[in-house]
């Protein structure tokens, strides 16, 4: 069982590297702007918190931001994932601050209010070799809303997509594509009506939170990693990410928002995956996973991979994620 894939482009698509006229060009900082990426992170936190909760995709523009990335945070997100001097190249997500601010005013045009806000699907394809990938000191994002389907019960799907370009002036070639797939609760009737059936992805969607493992971990060539989640990891990640919102960091505001404890970031636990199925020697073109359950903190978790698949599972032996990570075809 698996959701409905993403559409996206293969790896060998020719795609014009110029920005699209329609992009609200914003100048926003990096993690590493200190008091000004706090400032523009919290200002557009609490404000989403704050809003009046609708879905209005219609309203939504697309919107870019450089990023630069500096030695110093590629270091800090080595040393989080505990990268032990070897000269493995990793495809880490050190543009995220970045595109969080993107993805917070694509989230604002919606009308979307966080608290009614599930990451479910993400998917990374490269378009460049991984060592390329990971170093793209200069970076054009372009965010972008990709669909918006309504589920019933008052549930929507929204699926976004940030394209990482190099910038304009060194030619504006296509780097990658993030892209994420997000639940919506509690949706007003109204707005329901605007949006297009997601009936044929439900079935799909509902079956996630019942997901058991599959994969067989005595069959032969299935290797397993352990993932170690301490109780600070939440903030740890999002000292380098920028997502500090503290239901990853605090008990109270975990129970706020309806968990039981703090849990990590979903892109927190994506970028633990890559490592580790670099490590194993995974081809990462196109890398996608899907989230089944919170990933809570103070826990070990399980890596199984077998062939091109993998599965996640807790410490009480409930999936948490699953996916694949293949070279594109």
């Amino acid at each position: 069982m698996t959701l409905e894939r993403i559409s996206t482009h293969t790896a060998n698509l020719t795609v014009l590297p110029s920005l699209p006229e329609s992009d609200r060009v914003l100048d926003l900082p990096g993690v590493t702007d200190g008091w000004r990426y706090g400032l523009a992170y919290w200002t557009g936190t609490v404000r989403n918190l704050l809003v009046s909760h609708h879905m209005r995709a219609a309203s939504v523009q697309s919107c870019s931001a450089a990023v630069h990335i500096t030695p110093a945070l590629r270091a800090e997100w080595q040393q989080l994932y505990g990268n032990d001097g070897t000269d493995v190249a990793v495809p880490y997500l050190y543009n995220q601050s970045v595109g969080t601010l993107l993805y917070t005013r694509l989230f604002r045009d919606l009308g979307i209010n966080f608290r009614y806000l599930l990451h479910v699907q993400h998917q990374t394809t490269h378009y460049v070799p991984v060592a390329e990938w990971c170093a793209a000191d200069d970076q054009e994002l372009h965010c972008s809303l990709r669909g918006a389907w309504r589920l019933g019960d008052g549930k929507a799907l929204v699926a976004t997509r940030i394209a990482i370009h190099r910038p304009a002036r060194d030619g504006g070639a296509l780097i990658g594509t993030v892209n994420d797939r997000f639940m919506i609760r509690n949706v007003p009737s109204d707005d329901m009506a605007d949006l297009a059936s997601g009936r044929p992805m439900m079935r799909s969607l509902a079956a996630l939170r019942r997901k058991a493992p599959e994969l067989d971990r005595t069959a032969p060539g299935t290797r397993l990693a352990e993932i170690p989640l301490s109780e600070d990891m939440g903030s740890r990640f999002g000292k380098v990410s920028g997502d500090k919102n503290p239901v990853h960091t605090t008990a109270l505001a975990a129970r706020m928002f309806g968990m039981k404890r703090p849990f990590l970031q979903g892109l927190g636990l994506r970028n633990a995956l890559v490592r580790q199925l670099v490590l194993a020697g995974y081809p990462l073109t196109r890398f996608q996973m899907s989230f089944t359950s919170p990933a809570y903190l103070g826990q070990t978790l399980t890596l199984v991979m077998q062939e091109r698949e993998f599965e996640v599972v807790d410490a009480s032996g409930r999936v948490v994620s699953f996916g694949s990570a293949t070279d594109a075809t």
